[in-house]
């Protein structure tokens, strides 16, 4: 499984303070950086509710 992050994220870090073994505030970019696709079934229903709690819903994950 891949995360994927929309342009229209607005950096808003709820994903990375939930779940910072994912995502990552990349100051100097203004971008957040995913760290890791998931692998194990933890991993990916933490992806999961990860895309549920994005704000503007800016997190999709895809099969792959």
């Amino acid at each position: 499984m891949k995360i994927e992050i929309k342009d229209y994220c607005i950096r808003c870090g709820i994903c990375v303070g939930l779940y910072p073994e994912l995502y990552a505030h990349n100051f100097e970019e203004d971008k957040i950086d995913i760290l890791a696709d998931p692998e194990t079934p933890e991993q990916i229903e933490r992806a999961k509710a990860s895309a549920a709690d994005c704000a503007v819903t800016a997190i999709f994950l895809n099969q792959g």
